[in-house]
Order: C-alpha cells, then sequence, then structure tokens
C-alpha cells in the first residue's frame, strides 16, 4: 500500500517535472498544491484562533481565582472549569494541531520519493536498481555499498554517478531480462539554477558548494516564520519568559538548518517553499479573517465580571449619579416595580398601637429649662 502512495506522489512530481523542465520549479508547484489542498484546514484553525482570543480572558479570570494554589485537588478543579469554558465556547485546543498531523506524512513521503526517485518517479525496478549499484560498487565508487547483491541505500546517490558510467551501466542491465537502459533525458533535472551541473540536488548541502545557501535560508525563514506567526496569531496575555522564547525559537531554527544539512538538498528547498508559502497564507487569512484585539484592562473587565464584579464601587457609583442626572423614561419607570412608600408601612390611624409599657413622650428624654 505504501509504494502506491509513493508511485502516486512520484508521478505527481514527474509529471510538474516535465511540464516545467526544472524539479526545483516541480518542488515549488508540489508545495503550492499542498497548500491549496491543507487551506480548509487552515481556515478552520484560524477560526479557531477566534474562538481562543474569545475565550481566553475567561480563562485567566479561572486561573486568577486560583493563583498562588498548586495543590492537587486545586488544579484539578480549575482545569475542570477551563474544560467547561471550552465546551460552552465551542473552542478546542487541540484543532490547531491537525493541520501539522497531516502535513508530518506528506514531507515523510516526499521524503521517501525525493530520495528514491529511480524507483518513485522513474519507474526502475528493484531488480534493475539493486543491479546498477552492484556495477558502481564493483568499479569501486565511493558511498556504494551492497550486501549480497542487495542495494540497501537511497537511490539518489546513484544518479549522481551515472554520467560517467552511462555506458558500464546499460552493459549491466542488458543482463537482466526485461530491463531497459538509462537515458539521461529520462531522469528528473536536479540541477541549482543552473549550477553543478544536473544532478546537484541529489546531493547533501556542504560548506564548500553552492548548496549551502539551503541551509542557511532555511534558518533566516524559520526564524522569519515564528516573527510573523507571532504577530498575526493570537498571543495570550500571559506571564512570559522572553530569554526562553528565543532561545526556543533559536534551537528550532538551528534544527531546521541542521536537518537541512543532513538530507538531499532537494528535502531542504521544499521545507524553504513550504515556510514561505505557509507565512503567505498566514497573512491572507489575518487579513480576511481578522482576529479580535485585547488589553490589559478588557482582561481585569472578564475578571470582575468572572467574580460577580461587574465594576468597581466607583463605578457604580458614577453610573447611579447619571442616571439619577437624567429624566427616566416609561420602561425604565416600568423596570423599577410597583413604588411602595415607608409611610404605607405605618399602621393606618384607625389600627391601634400595640400597648409597649411606656408613651413615646415618656420614652422621650426631657430637656430642662434654662433658668
Amino acid at each position: 500500500m505504501f509504494n502506491a502512495i509513493y508511485s502516486f506522489f512520484g508521478k505527481l512530481l514527474a509529471a510538474f517535472d516535465s511540464f516545467t523542465g526544472s524539479y526545483l520549479l516541480a518542488l515549488f508547484i508540489f508545495a503550492l498544491l499542498v497548500k491549496i489542498i491543507l487551506l480548509p484546514f487552515g481556515i478552520k484553525q484560524q477560526k479557531n484562533s477566534i474562538k481562543q482570543a474569545h475565550v481566553k480572558p475567561k480563562e485567566m479570570a479561572i486561573r486568577s481565582k486560583y493563583k498562588g494554589r498548586t495543590d492537587q485537588p486545586t488544579m484539578q478543579k480549575m482545569q475542570d472549569e477551563i474544560g467547561k469554558l471550552y465546551e460552552k465556547e465551542g473552542y478546542s485546543p487541540l484543532a490547531g494541531c491537525l493541520p501539522l498531523f497531516i502535513q508530518l506524512p506528506i514531507i515523510l513521503i516526499l521524503y521517501k520519493v525525493i530520495t528514491n526517485p529511480l524507483q518513485y518517479i522513474c519507474g526502475y525496478t528493484t531488480d534493475m536498481i539493486n543491479k546498477i549499484a552492484s556495477y558502481l560498487a564493483e568499479i569501486g565508487t565511493k558511498g556504494i555499498t551492497v550486501k549480497d547483491g542487495v542495494f540497501s541505500g537511497y537511490d539518489i546517490s546513484l544518479i549522481k554517478h551515472f554520467e560517467s558510467n552511462l555506458e558500464g551501466i546499460n552493459t549491466a542491465l542488458s543482463e537482466l531480462e526485461g530491463a531497459g537502459s538509462v537515458i539521461m533525458e529520462e531522469l528528473p533535472n536536479f540541477s541549482f539554477f543552473g549550477f553543478g551541473g544536473n544532478t546537484i540536488l541529489a546531493d547533501n548541502p556542504t560548506f564548500l558548494s553552492i548548496l549551502v545557501l539551503v541551509p542557511i535560508l532555511n534558518f533566516v525563514f524559520t526564524l522569519l516564520s515564528t516573527w510573523v506567526t507571532k504577530k498575526l496569531t493570537f498571543q495570550p496575555m500571559q506571564d512570559q519568559q522572553p530569554g526562553s522564547m528565543k532561545f526556543m525559537n533559536l534551537f528550532m531554527a538551528g534544527m531546521t538548518t541542521w536537518i537541512a544539512f543532513s538530507v538531499p538538498a532537494a528535502i531542504g528547498i521544499y521545507w524553504l517553499f513550504n515556510n514561505i508559502l505557509g507565512m503567505l497564507q498566514q497573512f491572507i487569512l489575518a487579513k480576511t479573517m481578522p482576529l479580535p484585539k485585547f488589553t490589559e484592562e478588557d482582561y481585569k473587565q472578564a475578571e470582575r465580571e468572572y467574580m460577580g464584579k461587574s465594576a468597581t464601587k466607583k463605578e457604580n457609583v458614577i453610573k447611579t449619579r447619571a442616571a439619577l442626572a437624567r429624566p427616566m423614561d416609561d420602561d425604565e419607570y416600568a423596570d423599577l416595580g410597583d413604588y411602595v412608600s415607608v409611610y404605607d408601612e405605618r399602621p393606618s390611624i384607625d389600627e391601634e398601637p400595640e400597648p409597649s409599657g411606656k408613651s413615646t413622650i415618656e420614652k422621650a428624654p426631657l430637656k430642662k429649662k434654662k433658668h
């Protein structure tokens, strides 16, 4: 089943390569196609970010309620309240991870296809690849290892030796029944803007080749992508450690650079295209579906509302004075309900007051006359 998937992606890349005449452009078109396919998930992620922005003030109010208490029962109760809030608002913290989970298998599939173009793009059989590798190993080609007639490496490493050993390779293939011959024009064009021949993208980047630009550009655009994401996506107002965040960003960019040095340049170029198109998609979504913006005062207001204090005492006094300073309309009078005077609560003249033992006069203190 996996071979069928690899072959499908290989045929797709072969078609793009045939159409453009450049494997470099084929990778760009493939990355663009993947972004278009995953666009609905990007839109869903943006909508989920908008929900997160609306939910965050209330979530911060809940966390503030339990601030300073780290015992397990309290933490569990806080998480339960936050979970109920998420459920009520229709927000899922895991929804934003879905595009990443889908993108990762595509990258792994592409890695398999790019590192084995003879099998999945050109359609060479396993016997043909083993025969070519065996011949190259017999003549002492560096980096080619065959054990018991089976080649265990990536067949992209064989392409670099085709031009200089084409006649011998075709002679070896003639020994296989039904095997064709190698035609250089049928191979993908692995050139890099005209530098290093038609197979340079099959090489791993080194500091002494033009391919060193691939890891460097990956480092730059990984940092740039992180900055764009921070600017265009929702960032909750909470305690952060700038130094720690900078270290993580540099660490991720460094890991990307190290991987770009460890794999064929074609993989690093696809990664670069994916970063650039991802930033473009994020910019378009941020403009068409903008996130709500909240200030620190909005967070404090949400906390007061959650704690049952929609406004401070001073704010209530101001609002009350403003209401009394203007005439009220009929609806506001209706909201007051039936008016009951304090005099209505006093007994009428006909009602006899209950005896208290002393009269009002007797209760009142007498003033002494001044002489």
